[in-house]
């Protein structure tokens, strides 16, 4: 088997007891609450409210994608030799975070069809805006981990010349999707509207509360962090430099900045802002709470 240690520079270097155990277990915790908190949010919108709020669920899910990356990068820890333990710590790092993309590509979305009733809901352009990037990076993620997989195997020049190819597509695709809610707001804002204000009106009632400036908010703070942990990622990635010698963002404070704190922001801010009331689709026979359409109304 071969040596963890003898492997070129990689995002956060090698995790040692003395300073990546107690920080993983520091993220353990907060993703342990925001887990809870995010299917309590669930749980609460579905018995109470009959809503079911699926991106509550999604962030459930990823909170538990982070509670294994960090467990698992607290064992390799304790056995930084351990090529198994390597791969899947950064399998669960490169792939966890697609939930938390869907998650504000969905949200982008919805504020888009507040304003575009007929492209938000009519073919092709649904299937485009609403199905297909979806389907190209589920299709990129297995590209991705077998790349990630092979690359740990020590493969021949020929592998890692097709693996680097590969790696590069999947990489590309996901930097698109990931800064795709930008270019989701740039559409609400420059494509003409096709409807008259009421019924514009009638159909933003239908995309929850709160005003525009704060879903355009949440959705660019998160983008922009998003995209900045991504963009790191993917420089560390391309890049082969040895690990005495590896540039500063590399580095341990580097990856625990840009990947768990970045993502812990998102979440939080996601939570603090209440998205199940923000982003919130209600159904076409929903009755809208008398509270919230005056909400509705002062946006």
């Amino acid at each position: 088997m071969a040596s963890v240690g003898a492997r070129p520079a990689t995002l956060g270097g090698l995790p040692t007891k003395t300073v990546d155990v107690p920080i993983c277990a520091i993220f353990l915790a907060c993703y342990l609450a925001l887990a809870v908190t995010n299917m309590a949010i669930f749980l609460y919108n579905l018995r109470r409210l009959k809503r079911r709020f699926r991106p509550s669920v999604f962030m459930f899910g990823f909170c538990m994608a982070r509670l294994v990356t960090w467990s698992v990068r607290i064992a390799w820890a304790c056995d930084p030799t351990n090529t198994t333990l390597a791969i899947v710590s950064n399998v669960f790092i490169a792939a966890g975070v697609i939930l938390l993309w869907i998650v504000n590509r969905i949200f982008a979305t919805r504020l888009l069809g507040e304003y575009h009733p007929r492209i938000y809901t009519k073919q092709p352009y649904s299937f485009i805006i609403l199905r297909l990037p979806y389907v190209l990076v589920l299709c990129c993620l297995p590209m991705l981990i077998t790349a990630v997989v092979q690359e740990f195997s020590n493969p021949g020049p020929r592998i890692l010349a097709i693996d680097s190819i590969i790696l590069k597509v999947a990489l590309a695709i996901f930097l698109g999707f990931a800064a795709s809610p930008f270019f989701v707001l740039i559409c609400t804002y420059l494509v003409p509207q096709e409807r008259d204000k009421d019924e514009i009106r009638a159909m933003q009632q239908r995309f929850g509360t709160g005003t525009t400036l704060t879903k355009v908010t949440v959705i660019t703070v998160a983008t922009a962090l998003l995209i900045t942990e991504l963009s790191i990622r993917v420089a560390t990635i391309l890049q082969v430099y040895p690990m005495t010698a590896a540039p500063w963002y590399y580095s341990k404070a580097t990856f625990y900045v840009v990947v768990p704190v970045f993502e812990l922001i998102v979440l939080v801010m996601f939570v603090v802002v209440r998205v199940d009331k923000l982003f919130y689709l209600y159904g076409k026979n929903e009755v809208v709470p008398e509270e919230e359409v005056e909400e509705m109304e002062m946006a």
